[in-house]
């Protein structure tokens, strides 16, 4: 799910846990308690009696367990599924090689619901508030078709059941989705906006003239050219916040010429990563030389980081068996319509002619197609980035396991796979942070991504607009939120 859905999903749906806005701190969501047990491995939740549906029928624990038995199931192939991974027997589910009775899940009563993971996962009930982790209605589900079924007609509006804050009231494509209040809710809505409108304006620049003109109340991003504007002429609606996110650009290691680690280090060598960050209007501490971004879950890269040293990466040319950039084959840099992605596309395409030699030729498509070239790996080069879960190394450092479902890469490594393994067996956290380390060691060695700066929230928000809190993980709570008459 990129972010715009999961925006959504988090008005639709409510899992057991909710965050803190203020401080991302675990609380009770459709759960109201829970229990650990003293090894760290069982998780039980009581769920509330009040809970319901947007249809007014009860919610209930089974509601939860056919929701992640659903997404768990390798017909669905939900690129969400490593999110579930840490349950007992999940992955082994999702391969093929256990049936479901094996799965870490229990139902013991009506409002009870037991979890038990592989091995302690100190970031778990965090990863809960993640949509991934959502109930979903059964009878609803599969009144459109089967329970694995893709595109079925049971998410669309007057269709839709969900248990969150808001139901869905309209979904016209291209035009804007509408949530309303649920009124079954168990929380109390008052003072909350009647309803939420998310609009698909593809153009940053037409959304900045939308906010402008008063027709949104929250921008997804800002355009770079428009940031120093807006500090001087509008710094009140300004909300920018380092964020749990890294931009790079990935190889497709399958590709005859990008097979070759060597040719894949010259191109990383060879980007000016301060100059694309002064572009962008962002400071030099942005600049990312490695994927895990400064101080997430108190991890710290210890190896060495890519830096721009064209000298290098014409000896890695070299390695790499090419006498000149002319000689390299016709390479393609893929990216989706966003004047931010343009810019970066034509800096790095100019440097790379520069500092190599090498002519790139420059694909943009809609979000949609682009998102459908990565998954099918019809591509050479590649625009990616990632928005952590849960503030871990994991989350970022398992994009990339051999088998991951998000390694849109096609590049495999035992080596990586298993220092991943190690950290995952660990007993202790600075045992586990290593492995950690020797993970990201092997990756930006062999350099499947090309990490280019680490990611920044950035919105214009409506000083009409109360309850909205700049955090880490862009996560926010429509029910928090209060508009004025001013």
């Amino acid at each position: 799910m990129d972010l715009q859905q999961i925006a959504i999903a988090r008005g639709l749906f409510e899992g057991l846990i909710l965050l803190d806005e203020k401080t991302l701190t675990p609380m009770p969501g459709a759960a109201e308690r829970w229990e650990i047990s003293e090894d760290g491995r069982t998780y039980t939740f009581f769920l509330r009696a009040n809970g319901r549906w947007s249809s007014g029928n009860p919610l209930a624990a089974w509601d939860f367990a056919y929701a992640i038995r659903r997404i768990l199931s390798p017909e669905l192939a939900s690129p969400a599924v490593s999110l579930l991974f840490p349950l007992e027997g999940a992955r082994e589910f999702y391969e093929g090689n256990v049936p479901w009775e094996t799965v870490g899940v229990r139902v013991p009563d009506t409002h009870c619901l037991e979890l038990t993971l592989r091995k302690p996962t100190p970031y778990f009930l965090s990863l809960l508030a993640h949509p991934a982790w959502s109930p979903l209605c059964r009878e609803n589900v599969e009144a459109h078709g089967d329970m694995t079924q893709r595109d079925t007609p049971w998410t669309r509006a007057g269709n839709l059941v969900s248990n969150g804050p808001y139901r869905l009231l309209a979904w016209r494509v291209g035009d804007r989705v509408l949530l309303g209040k649920n009124p079954f809710h168990w929380a109390d809505l008052e003072g909350a906006p009647d309803t939420v409108a998310f609009y698909p304006i593809g153009d940053v620049a037409t959304e900045q003239n939308a906010y402008e003109n008063g027709e949104l109340d929250i921008t997804a991003t800002i355009p770079p050219s428009h940031i120093e504007g807006i500090r001087r002429k509008d710094p009140e609606s300004l909300r920018e916040v380092e964020g749990l996110g890294a931009f790079y650009y990935m190889f497709n290691c399958e590709t005859s010429s990008l097979a070759n680690r060597h040719l894949r280090r010259a191109l990383a060598l060879a980007i000016d990563r301060g100059e694309l960050c002064q572009l962008l209007g962002r400071e030099e501490r942005f600049v990312a030389g490695n994927l895990v971004p400064p101080g997430v879950g108190g991890y710290t890269y210890g190896g060495e980081r890519v830096i721009f040293n064209p000298e290098a990466a014409r000896k890695e040319l070299a390695l790499a068996g090419y006498g000149s950039g002319a000689s390299v084959p016709p390479l393609q840099l893929t990216f989706n319509t966003a004047q931010q992605h343009r810019m970066i596309a034509q800096a790095v395409q100019e440097m790379w002619r520069r500092e190599l030699g090498i002519a790139i030729e420059l694909r943009s498509e809609e979000w949609k197609s682009f998102l459908l070239t990565r998954r099918t790996g019809n591509f050479s080069i590649a625009r990616g980035g990632w928005i952590g879960d849960y503030n871990d190394p994991l989350t970022f450092l398992e994009l990339f396991r051999s088998d991951g479902t998000n390694n849109f890469t096609r590049w495999k490594n035992s080596a990586f796979d298993g220092a991943l393994d190690g950290a995952e067996a660990a007993t202790s956290s600075a045992e586990r942070l290593r492995h950690f380390q020797e993970a990201e060691v092997i990756l930006m060695r062999e350099m499947p991504i090309l990490p280019l700066y680490f990611e920044t929230n950035k919105h214009r928000v409506s000083p009409r607009l109360r309850g909205w809190f700049p955090n880490l993980i862009d996560y926010h709570l429509y029910q928090n939120m209060r508009l004025s008459s001013e």
